[in-house]
């Protein structure tokens, strides 16, 4: 488990019912980009999101909540993750690759260290995924993974196709 300690003043340390849904999300947020940006990541606290440059590739992770939430009982942190091609030429979407990485959501309400670390691994999970899409073996591997021809992945989008001709076959050194 990671030790963390919530910033001086952070409504995460008030459990109380009355704190509203809203700066719960935000400080859960600023946590998580606190926590990786000490590692190169960029954290937009105005937006919610963080990125990751990883070569070819660039893995942003947006923080979702819902109007849903019940103060004292839950707060929706919704995480999509997206990867796009850092060399957007030819590219549209900002270049969007689509690789169908589903969202996951977690109660942040009363976050504690156990909570904190469950979420850090997952996003650590999703950017060793992200990784792999600085080679065509990486992408390779990522679509074996989760039994996916490579022809489907290259035919969804245009840009998956552009982008994958452009890799190396191997991840460089």
């Amino acid at each position: 488990m990671i030790e963390w300690t919530w910033v001086e003043n952070s409504v995460l340390y008030n459990d109380s019912p009355y704190v509203p849904p809203r700066e719960i999300f935000q400080a859960a947020c600023d946590e998580l980009g606190r926590y990786f940006t000490q590692n190169g990541a960029k954290y937009t606290k105005s937006n919610r999101k963080i990125k990751w440059n990883l070569g070819a590739a660039r893995l942003e992770a947006a923080f979702w909540s819902s109007h849903s939430n019940i103060a004292g009982e839950w707060v929706n942190l919704e995480i999509v993750s997206s990867i796009y091609a850092v060399d957007k030429n030819d590219l549209d979407k900002k270049g969007y690759i689509y690789a169908d990485i589903r969202p996951q959501s977690y109660n942040v309400y009363k976050i504690d260290n156990a909570k904190f670390t469950e979420i850090i691994e997952y996003l650590n999970g999703i950017l060793e995924t992200a990784r792999l899409f600085n080679s065509k073996a990486g992408i390779r591997q990522f679509l074996a993974e989760r039994s996916v021809t490579e022809a489907k992945f290259l035919n969804k989008h245009p840009n998956n196709h552009a982008f994958f001709e452009r890799l190396p076959e191997v991840q460089p050194q």
